[in-house]
């Protein structure tokens, strides 16, 4: 198969690489205004990386997206799907033991709620 679009990086269509870009900066809880900040490029540029009909970001831009999301190049560039559940994983984690921490300043009376607020919200998941 081969893409002929402009922006595609190592024959890998440009639709995966905006689609990892905003997963994992999603997961990591950045809006693209964070991730330019940390970039030192401009919102626009994030957003025309996740966008479908967008372009590519160059081979240092990826290594410093990779650094910045803590991902992998290889991931955001590949059809390999693995590190997505390590990322996911990797959140979920921190906002555990985020809730631990905060509860522990909390009355048990509200504490009480959440956990039914909790119980409720599994059976709709």
């Amino acid at each position: 198969m081969s893409y002929a679009h402009h922006g595609d990086v190592i024959g890998h269509p440009h639709r995966l690489i905006a689609d990892r870009i905003r997963t994992a900066r999603v997961n990591r809880g950045l809006s693209q205004t964070d991730l330019a900040k940390l970039l030192g490029v401009n919102r626009a540029t994030i957003a025309h990386w996740e966008r479908d009909d967008g372009f590519n970001p160059n081979v240092d831009h990826l290594r410093a997206i990779s650094v910045a999301l803590q991902i992998g190049v290889d991931w955001l560039t590949s059809a390999q799907a693995e590190t997505t559940a390590i990322i996911t994983t990797g959140v979920r984690s921190t906002l555990e033991l985020q809730m631990v921490e905060l509860s522990k300043h909390l009355p048990v009376s509200f504490l009480t709620c959440l956990i039914a607020l909790m119980e409720n919200a599994k059976t709709h998941l």
